[in-house]
Protein backbone atom coordinates (compact mmCIF):
# COMPACT_ATOMS: atom_id res chain seq x y z
CA UNK A 1 0.00 0.00 0.00
CA UNK A 2 0.88 3.63 -0.25
CA UNK A 3 1.69 6.30 2.80
CA UNK A 4 0.28 9.80 2.10
CA UNK A 5 4.13 10.73 0.85
CA UNK A 6 4.10 8.24 -1.51
CA UNK A 7 6.14 5.33 -0.01
CA UNK A 8 5.59 2.10 -0.38
CA UNK A 9 4.70 -0.83 2.18
CA UNK A 10 5.02 -4.32 1.67
CA UNK A 11 1.78 -4.50 3.63
CA UNK A 12 -0.45 -7.89 2.02
CA UNK A 13 -4.23 -7.86 1.70
CA UNK A 14 -6.34 -9.37 4.57
CA UNK A 15 -8.28 -10.46 1.90
CA UNK A 16 -5.61 -12.93 0.52
CA UNK A 17 -3.96 -15.54 2.09
CA UNK A 18 -0.24 -15.04 2.36
CA UNK A 19 0.71 -18.18 1.31
CA UNK A 20 -1.05 -18.08 -2.20
CA UNK A 21 0.69 -18.53 -4.76
CA UNK A 22 -1.13 -17.45 -7.72
CA UNK A 23 1.58 -14.96 -8.65
CA UNK A 24 4.12 -18.15 -9.71
CA UNK A 25 1.95 -18.66 -12.88
CA UNK A 26 2.45 -15.08 -14.05
CA UNK A 27 4.90 -14.88 -16.60
CA UNK A 28 7.48 -12.02 -16.39
CA UNK A 29 7.82 -9.53 -18.76
CA UNK A 30 11.22 -9.34 -20.70
CA UNK A 31 11.90 -6.04 -21.26
CA UNK A 32 14.92 -5.95 -22.68
CA UNK A 33 15.25 -5.53 -26.87
CA UNK A 34 18.30 -5.55 -29.14
CA UNK A 35 19.07 -3.69 -32.25
CA UNK A 36 20.97 -5.76 -35.02
CA UNK A 37 22.49 -3.37 -37.72
CA UNK A 38 23.61 -4.60 -41.42
CA UNK A 39 27.27 -4.36 -41.69
CA UNK A 40 26.53 -1.30 -44.59
CA UNK A 41 25.13 0.44 -41.40
CA UNK A 42 28.17 0.11 -39.53
CA UNK A 43 30.64 1.02 -41.72
CA UNK A 44 28.74 4.01 -42.16
CA UNK A 45 28.09 4.86 -39.08
CA UNK A 46 31.64 4.61 -38.47
CA UNK A 47 32.55 6.82 -41.28
CA UNK A 48 30.59 9.25 -39.43
CA UNK A 49 31.70 11.99 -37.43
CA UNK A 50 29.20 11.43 -34.61
CA UNK A 51 29.13 7.70 -35.33
CA UNK A 52 25.28 7.86 -36.26
CA UNK A 53 23.13 7.79 -39.24
CA UNK A 54 22.37 10.80 -41.04
CA UNK A 55 18.83 11.42 -41.43
CA UNK A 56 16.57 14.25 -42.95
CA UNK A 57 13.23 11.98 -42.50
CA UNK A 58 12.48 9.48 -40.78
CA UNK A 59 8.65 7.70 -40.53
CA UNK A 60 7.80 5.26 -37.71
CA UNK A 61 4.49 2.80 -38.81
CA UNK A 62 3.44 0.94 -35.89
CA UNK A 63 0.90 -1.60 -36.00
CA UNK A 64 -0.79 -3.46 -39.17
CA UNK A 65 -2.44 -0.48 -40.33
CA UNK A 66 0.20 1.98 -40.25
CA UNK A 67 2.59 -0.50 -41.50
CA UNK A 68 0.43 -1.75 -44.54
CA UNK A 69 0.49 1.52 -45.43
CA UNK A 70 3.89 2.20 -45.15
CA UNK A 71 4.49 -0.82 -47.82
CA UNK A 72 1.99 0.47 -50.35
CA UNK A 73 2.84 3.83 -50.47
CA UNK A 74 6.16 4.93 -49.17
CA UNK A 75 8.38 1.17 -49.57
CA UNK A 76 7.17 0.05 -53.03
CA UNK A 77 10.59 2.59 -54.13
CA UNK A 78 14.23 1.18 -53.41
CA UNK A 79 14.35 0.87 -50.02
CA UNK A 80 17.03 -1.28 -48.23
CA UNK A 81 17.20 -3.12 -45.26
CA UNK A 82 19.50 -1.79 -42.82
CA UNK A 83 18.82 -3.06 -39.05
CA UNK A 84 15.74 -4.43 -37.11
CA UNK A 85 14.77 -4.67 -33.20
CA UNK A 86 14.03 -8.08 -31.72
CA UNK A 87 12.44 -9.72 -28.91
CA UNK A 88 9.30 -10.33 -27.30
CA UNK A 89 8.13 -12.92 -30.52
CA UNK A 90 5.62 -14.92 -28.78
CA UNK A 91 4.65 -18.71 -29.69
CA UNK A 92 1.39 -17.87 -31.61
CA UNK A 93 2.68 -14.80 -33.26
CA UNK A 94 2.94 -15.49 -37.15
CA UNK A 95 5.86 -15.43 -39.44
CA UNK A 96 6.67 -16.68 -42.50
CA UNK A 97 10.06 -17.14 -41.48
CA UNK A 98 11.09 -15.20 -44.63
CA UNK A 99 10.39 -11.81 -42.68
CA UNK A 100 9.22 -10.68 -45.94
CA UNK A 101 5.31 -11.02 -45.25
CA UNK A 102 3.14 -7.85 -43.90
CA UNK A 103 1.67 -9.79 -41.31
CA UNK A 104 5.62 -11.13 -39.52
CA UNK A 105 6.26 -10.42 -36.40
CA UNK A 106 8.53 -7.88 -36.98
CA UNK A 107 10.41 -4.60 -36.31
CA UNK A 108 12.59 -3.42 -39.33
CA UNK A 109 14.61 -0.03 -40.37
CA UNK A 110 14.62 0.56 -44.08
CA UNK A 111 16.51 3.26 -45.76
CA UNK A 112 16.16 4.48 -49.29
CA UNK A 113 18.80 3.88 -51.63
CA UNK A 114 18.18 6.78 -53.82
CA UNK A 115 18.75 9.30 -50.36
CA UNK A 116 20.11 7.48 -47.36
CA UNK A 117 18.92 10.36 -45.18
CA UNK A 118 15.20 8.75 -45.49
CA UNK A 119 14.22 5.79 -43.69
CA UNK A 120 11.28 4.04 -42.54
CA UNK A 121 11.14 1.90 -39.34
CA UNK A 122 8.05 -0.43 -39.38
CA UNK A 123 6.81 -1.99 -36.64
CA UNK A 124 4.80 -4.95 -36.56
CA UNK A 125 5.27 -6.56 -33.55
CA UNK A 126 3.65 -6.18 -29.95
CA UNK A 127 5.75 -3.78 -27.76
CA UNK A 128 4.46 -3.83 -24.38
CA UNK A 129 4.53 -0.41 -22.32
CA UNK A 130 7.70 -1.92 -20.41
CA UNK A 131 9.52 -2.58 -23.93
CA UNK A 132 8.89 1.02 -25.32
CA UNK A 133 11.99 2.67 -23.38
CA UNK A 134 13.73 0.14 -24.87
CA UNK A 135 12.72 0.47 -27.89
CA UNK A 136 12.98 4.09 -28.51
CA UNK A 137 16.48 4.08 -27.06
CA UNK A 138 17.73 1.17 -29.34
CA UNK A 139 16.15 3.30 -32.52
CA UNK A 140 17.39 6.77 -31.51
CA UNK A 141 20.86 5.39 -29.92
CA UNK A 142 22.08 4.65 -34.14
CA UNK A 143 20.61 7.67 -36.01
CA UNK A 144 21.59 11.78 -35.34
CA UNK A 145 18.01 13.15 -35.15
CA UNK A 146 18.67 16.63 -34.76
CA UNK A 147 17.64 17.88 -37.91
CA UNK A 148 15.30 15.46 -38.51
CA UNK A 149 11.45 15.51 -39.43
CA UNK A 150 9.65 12.29 -37.53
CA UNK A 151 6.49 11.50 -38.31
CA UNK A 152 5.19 8.79 -36.15
CA UNK A 153 2.00 6.82 -37.29
CA UNK A 154 -0.22 4.21 -35.35
CA UNK A 155 -3.79 3.34 -34.86
CA UNK A 156 -6.09 2.97 -31.56
CA UNK A 157 -9.60 1.30 -31.36
CA UNK A 158 -12.41 4.07 -31.10
CA UNK A 159 -13.75 2.28 -27.97
CA UNK A 160 -10.90 4.43 -26.00
CA UNK A 161 -12.19 7.43 -27.88
CA UNK A 162 -13.94 10.05 -26.10
CA UNK A 163 -16.42 13.04 -27.44
CA UNK A 164 -19.45 14.63 -27.47
CA UNK A 165 -19.88 14.01 -30.78
CA UNK A 166 -21.21 10.19 -31.48
CA UNK A 167 -18.39 8.02 -32.89
CA UNK A 168 -21.12 7.07 -35.71
CA UNK A 169 -21.37 11.07 -36.73
CA UNK A 170 -17.38 11.10 -37.08
CA UNK A 171 -17.48 8.61 -39.74
CA UNK A 172 -14.26 6.14 -38.41
CA UNK A 173 -11.84 5.49 -39.61
CA UNK A 174 -10.72 8.64 -38.61
CA UNK A 175 -7.04 10.97 -38.30
CA UNK A 176 -6.12 12.51 -35.38
CA UNK A 177 -2.67 14.17 -34.63
CA UNK A 178 -0.72 15.40 -31.41
CA UNK A 179 3.20 17.10 -32.25
CA UNK A 180 6.42 18.07 -30.41
CA UNK A 181 6.89 21.58 -29.33
CA UNK A 182 9.95 21.73 -31.95
CA UNK A 183 7.59 20.68 -34.65
CA UNK A 184 6.52 24.28 -36.54
CA UNK A 185 4.12 23.02 -38.90
CA UNK A 186 0.41 22.32 -38.72
CA UNK A 187 -0.37 18.81 -38.66
CA UNK A 188 -3.40 17.53 -41.55
CA UNK A 189 -5.99 16.72 -39.33
CA UNK A 190 -7.40 17.69 -36.01
CA UNK A 191 -5.37 17.48 -32.66
CA UNK A 192 -6.18 14.61 -30.40
CA UNK A 193 -9.42 16.38 -28.18
CA UNK A 194 -8.95 16.09 -24.19
CA UNK A 195 -9.68 14.06 -22.19
CA UNK A 196 -8.20 11.34 -25.07
CA UNK A 197 -4.76 10.17 -24.43
CA UNK A 198 -2.38 8.45 -26.83
CA UNK A 199 -0.85 5.22 -25.30
CA UNK A 200 2.17 2.75 -25.21
CA UNK A 201 5.20 2.62 -27.78
CA UNK A 202 3.68 6.01 -30.12
CA UNK A 203 3.18 7.89 -26.55
CA UNK A 204 6.86 6.73 -26.10
CA UNK A 205 8.52 8.08 -29.24
CA UNK A 206 7.09 11.26 -28.80
CA UNK A 207 7.26 12.06 -25.87
CA UNK A 208 11.12 11.34 -25.88
CA UNK A 209 11.04 13.61 -29.11
CA UNK A 210 9.76 16.16 -26.79
CA UNK A 211 12.44 15.86 -24.20
CA UNK A 212 15.05 15.70 -26.20
CA UNK A 213 13.94 18.80 -28.71
CA UNK A 214 13.47 16.91 -32.04
CA UNK A 215 10.89 17.53 -34.60
CA UNK A 216 7.65 15.40 -34.56
CA UNK A 217 3.77 14.89 -34.97
CA UNK A 218 2.14 11.48 -34.66
CA UNK A 219 -0.85 10.49 -36.76
CA UNK A 220 -3.52 8.32 -34.93
CA UNK A 221 -6.14 6.24 -36.70
CA UNK A 222 -9.15 5.55 -34.64
CA UNK A 223 -11.06 2.93 -36.21
CA UNK A 224 -13.99 0.79 -35.16
CA UNK A 225 -12.63 -2.63 -36.43
CA UNK A 226 -10.33 -5.53 -35.11
CA UNK A 227 -9.95 -6.16 -38.99
CA UNK A 228 -7.47 -4.41 -41.29
CA UNK A 229 -8.99 -2.30 -44.45
CA UNK A 230 -8.07 -0.92 -46.86
CA UNK A 231 -10.40 2.14 -46.04
CA UNK A 232 -7.35 2.01 -42.50
CA UNK A 233 -4.82 2.25 -44.70
CA UNK A 234 -6.18 5.42 -46.64
CA UNK A 235 -6.25 6.84 -43.38
CA UNK A 236 -2.91 7.59 -43.60
CA UNK A 237 -3.04 9.45 -46.78
CA UNK A 238 -3.13 12.88 -46.51
CA UNK A 239 0.19 12.49 -45.14
CA UNK A 240 1.66 12.18 -48.79
CA UNK A 241 1.17 15.81 -49.15
CA UNK A 242 2.87 16.67 -45.96
CA UNK A 243 6.50 18.57 -45.92
CA UNK A 244 8.83 16.46 -46.42
CA UNK A 245 7.18 13.58 -47.17
CA UNK A 246 5.50 14.75 -50.57
CA UNK A 247 9.45 15.75 -51.66
CA UNK A 248 10.47 12.35 -51.02
CA UNK A 249 8.20 10.29 -52.43
CA UNK A 250 7.18 8.78 -56.03
CA UNK A 251 3.49 7.36 -56.59
CA UNK A 252 2.73 3.75 -56.82
CA UNK A 253 0.51 2.91 -59.67
CA UNK A 254 -0.02 -0.92 -57.90
CA UNK A 255 -0.71 0.92 -54.58
CA UNK A 256 -4.76 -0.40 -55.02
CA UNK A 257 -3.03 -4.00 -55.96
CA UNK A 258 -0.91 -3.82 -52.93
CA UNK A 259 -3.40 -2.91 -50.38
CA UNK A 260 -6.00 -5.98 -51.30
CA UNK A 261 -2.56 -7.95 -51.10
CA UNK A 262 -2.30 -7.21 -47.55
CA UNK A 263 -5.69 -6.79 -46.48
CA UNK A 264 -6.31 -10.73 -48.33
CA UNK A 265 -3.42 -12.05 -46.36
CA UNK A 266 -4.47 -10.33 -43.03
CA UNK A 267 -7.99 -11.43 -43.46
CA UNK A 268 -6.55 -15.28 -44.35
CA UNK A 269 -4.63 -15.42 -40.79
CA UNK A 270 -7.59 -14.04 -38.59
CA UNK A 271 -9.88 -16.95 -40.15
CA UNK A 272 -7.25 -19.34 -40.27
CA UNK A 273 -8.41 -20.88 -36.92
CA UNK A 274 -12.16 -20.33 -37.03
Amino acid sequence: MATFFGEILPVSSRAVDDDDDDDDDLEPVDCDLWMRWSEKAKTDMKAAEDGKLQCDTLIVAIGPAATGFARAYILHQDFELIGGIFGGIKEHDFNTFQQTSPTDKTCYLYRSTQNPRIMVCQCNVDITPEQSYSFVTKLFAGISLKMTYISILCSCSTSEYKSDIPILDMQPPFLRALKSAKFAGTPLCPYVEQPNVVAGLPAQLLSSCQIHGYRAVLYCCYTDTIYLSAAMMKTFLPLLNSTPIKDIIQKNPRAEDDLKKIVALHTSHNTLYL
